[in-house]
């Protein structure tokens, strides 16, 4: 009958939004480990100083920030080699804007990052070698030491220093939720929902704390030359996190939808005595 048409489609339509206890442990277990999963990879890929090349060359593809590494190099070791500064600064530039560059350089910006974002209080020193290595000259190898003025950025110390404790939070809290959901004898839906809802979770977190926040909210904070290496050293990493969050968000939401019907269906009326008030009465004469 119609009746029961129109109610099979109504359950139909809320089958996939009903939730037990157990699902709403699991999806609020999913949300917490896909936020520590993001904010770890935020800490691992932007706030652990490195002296890789890759790191280095993310860093000094910075216009400013090579700039101001240029600068103090060609001030300290003009005099010495008898060269006209901007024709010096050209050929430092050049020097440390490469992947060869890079690679000689690869100490001191580490120390410079790390000072950047609160991990060494120590002045950046430029050594007598390391400038050697830059101008490809060893007379300035025994010049003294010069410094490049790295500040202390206080917003990626704080970041930096509550990062760990909030990822264990995190953990925490999403293991709870998911020995709490198992020991309400879960159903297989609730699982496959819940490990659905996860790969979503840790997709997106990948994408907001791997991308967006390092590259547009941390550099807004603050206008200093050196906070825009976190936004040079996330975009190095971009095409790994928008692959890998793609994926997960693709084969997650494929999966939800693969088993968002498959919850209890619970009508809400009764259906028998209402159909059946609109039975034909049929009676012999």
């Amino acid at each position: 009958s119609s009746g029961r048409v129109v109610m099979a489609l109504r359950i139909g339509q809320t089958a996939g939004v009903q939730r037990s206890l157990s699902g709403i442990l699991f999806m609020v277990a999913a949300i917490c480990l896909g936020l520590a999963a993001g904010v770890w990879w935020m800490k691992f890929s932007v706030l652990s100083p490195n002296d890789t090349t890759g790191a280095t060359h993310a860093i000094l593809s910075d216009d400013e920030i090579r700039a101001e590494v240029t600068t103090v190099v060609t001030a300290a070791t003009a005099g010495t080699l008898g060269a006209d500064q901007r024709e010096l600064a050209a050929f430092v530039e050049g020097i440390i804007a490469s992947r060869a560059g890079a690679a000689v350089t690869g100490g001191l910006i580490r120390d410079a990052h790390a000072r950047s974002i609160g991990m060494d209080p120590d002045p950046v020193r430029i050594s007598g070698d390391q400038m050697a290595q830059i101008v490809r000259d060893e007379r300035v190898a025994v010049l003294d030491p010069v410094t490049l003025p790295v500040p202390e950025i206080t917003v990626l110390r704080m970041l930096r220093n509550s990062i760990g404790w909030l990822t264990l939070g995190l953990l925490g809290i999403g293991a709870i939720c998911v020995l709490a959901g198992i020991v309400v004898r879960p159903e297989r839906f609730d699982i496959a929902r819940g490990l659905a809802e996860l790969a979503i979770a840790i997709g997106t977190s990948l994408i907001l704390f791997g991308y967006l926040v390092p590259v547009f909210v941390l550099p807004a904070l603050n206008d200093t030359t050196w906070s825009t290496a976190v936004a040079r050293l996330a975009l190095r990493t971009l095409p790994l996190v928008l692959v890998t969050s793609f994926v997960l968000i693709g084969a997650g939401g494929l999966w939800w939808l693969a088993n968002r019907g498959s919850g209890p269906r619970r009508p809400t009326w009764n259906t028998s005595s209402r159909s059946s008030a609109y039975q034909p009465i049929r009676r012999w004469s």
